[in-house]
């Protein structure tokens, strides 16, 4: 099932079918600042596991698994973020980056990676956030974009329904987008890390 959505005004009944979808544990794609997505419920544990396949993940993978998040306190609440890295996550957030921190108990340990980390997003979007409010809970995040190593494409999401036709409940079309991965900043204990270069300036 496809919905039809206006990413600058969504109305909140148009997105009733992929909320409905998220809270029976199943997996949609959706909008995000830095391209489409596969999502679902931080809590479906059979989401996160077909997420995981569709993106070719497996529980030892080096790559955390990502969610997004309401705002910054929820980032504190999944995440470990250290005093010293608080005023530039303040100011990066929200917007196009991927957070990679030590996760606390609250994160479900089918979304940690072999080092017990959790990537954390909070997309400067409206449909993400609408999604989050709506649903009570933050969005598991994996971009549609095959790989880094492939040439980035156009993202219809006509296109993207039809190909995942059997592992997606609903599509949330704005329209056709270019992906633009987010920039991965890895935040342990006083360390910062970048994992990759993307969307968005994180120099002061």
């Amino acid at each position: 099932m496809r919905v039809h959505v206006d990413a600058e005004r969504p109305n909140p009944r148009k997105l009733q079918p992929a909320v409905d979808a998220l809270k029976k544990g199943q997996v949609i794609v959706y909008p995000t600042d830095t391209g489409y997505a596969f999502g679902c419920a931080m809590s479906s544990v059979k989401g996160i596991a077909a997420i995981r396949k569709l993106k070719g993940l497996d529980e030892r993978s080096h790559k955390p698994l990502t969610m997004i998040v309401a705002g910054l306190t929820d980032v504190g609440r999944f995440g470990v973020l250290g005093n010293s890295h608080f005023r530039l996550v303040r100011r990066l957030l929200p917007g196009p980056y991927t957070l990679v921190l030590a996760a606390t108990s609250e994160v479900p340990k089918s979304m940690h990676n072999r080092h017990h980390e959790v990537g954390l997003r909070v997309p400067d979007h409206l449909v993400c956030r609408m999604l989050i409010g709506e649903l009570g809970e933050p969005l598991l995040n994996g971009s549609v974009t095959p790989g880094e190593e492939t040439t980035p494409e156009l993202e219809d999401a006509e296109e993207l329904e039809n190909r995942y036709a059997r592992e997606v409940a609903v599509t949330v079309d704005v329209g056709p987008q270019w992906p633009d991965p987010s920039t991965v900043l890895r935040m342990i204990g006083d360390d910062i890390e970048v994992l990759r270069e993307g969307k968005g300036d994180y120099r002061p």
